[in-house]
């Protein structure tokens, strides 16, 4: 059943203070060797003056810290990203050992436009493909939905992506629904400031070296503070340590974490994390 609500909107476009909802089904796979993908509900808002995209988790908790006058934090795998209108140039917001850091790329995507055509979601679309963070894309995408728009830092075509997928198939997003907000919606609270912590601004250099710092030394305060006498004791997962090589199997084990589910949707900026 196709998506509704473009007949209004083609006729009087935005009006003051409106947002345009897209979400998205988000399929991927974190370890590229695993068999299932994993699944996940994405959000991309088009308002006057940009775009934001995002995991949907936000906007559940969101609802409910609202109803419930709380600020309690939720986290996502995925990298959120908000760019201003006409612009390739995409604010990430990311995290690192539950601090959040947002970091400015430059994200110019270069298409090739095929006349392939078909019919999908109801919608007649047109196919594209682009090489894009180390992968290979291939998007179909409709007229019908004039925004020049996509799920994550896919943009640039001459309507809204229906569906995109790359050609390894670890990740594929597809248009599930949409609706229209008279009001543009605020994001504030979890987004540009998550849950009353500001993401502290940096270069995707430095990001990138903090995630490696974090990979070669993950409980770094814990341990100290058990070496220095700081902490008699630390509790984790129920389990009550007192000195710091105790911590050598945890911090093994989180390396191996980080090093088996290294696989983003830019395959390309993926840390090679040594073997410890």
């Amino acid at each position: 059943m196709k998506l509704t609500y473009f007949l209004l909107f083609l006729m009087i476009g935005f009006t003051n203070a409106q947002t345009h909802r897209f979400f998205y089904e988000l399929k991927f796979k974190q370890d590229s060797t695993q068999a299932e993908q994993l699944k996940s509900f994405m959000v991309l808002d088009i308002n006057p003056d940009g775009s934001k995209y995002y995991d949907n988790v936000f906007l559940e908790k969101d609802s409910i810290n609202k109803a419930n006058n709380d600020k309690n934090t939720n986290w996502t795998k995925h990298i959120p990203v908000t760019r201003k209108k006409n612009s390739n140039e995409n604010l990430n917001f990311s995290a690192i050992d539950f601090q959040i850091y947002s970091y400015i790329t430059e994200d110019l995507i270069k298409w090739n436009l095929s006349n392939e055509t078909k019919q999908l979601a109801g919608f007649s679309v047109q196919k594209a493909t682009t090489n894009f963070g180390g992968r290979k894309w291939t998007a179909w995408f409709t007229k019908e939905i004039p925004f020049s728009e996509g799920p994550y830092k896919f943009k640039g075509l001459p309507g809204l992506i229906v569906s995109i997928e790359d050609s390894q198939k670890q990740y594929s997003f597809n248009l599930i629904k949409s609706k229209k907000l008279a009001e543009t919606y605020d994001t504030s609270n979890f987004l540009e400031v998550r849950y009353g912590r500001k993401p502290i601004l940096i270069t995707e250099k430095i990001f990138l070296k903090k995630a490696m710092e974090f990979y070669n030394d993950p409980m770094h305060e814990d341990r100290e503070n058990l070496r220095n006498g700081s902490s008699e004791s630390i509790d984790i997962d129920g389990k009550r340590y007192t000195k710091a090589s105790e911590l050598v199997p945890l911090i093994k084990d989180e390396q191996n974490y980080i090093r088996k589910y290294n696989n983003p949707i830019e395959r390309n900026k993926a840390i090679k994390y040594p073997v410890k």
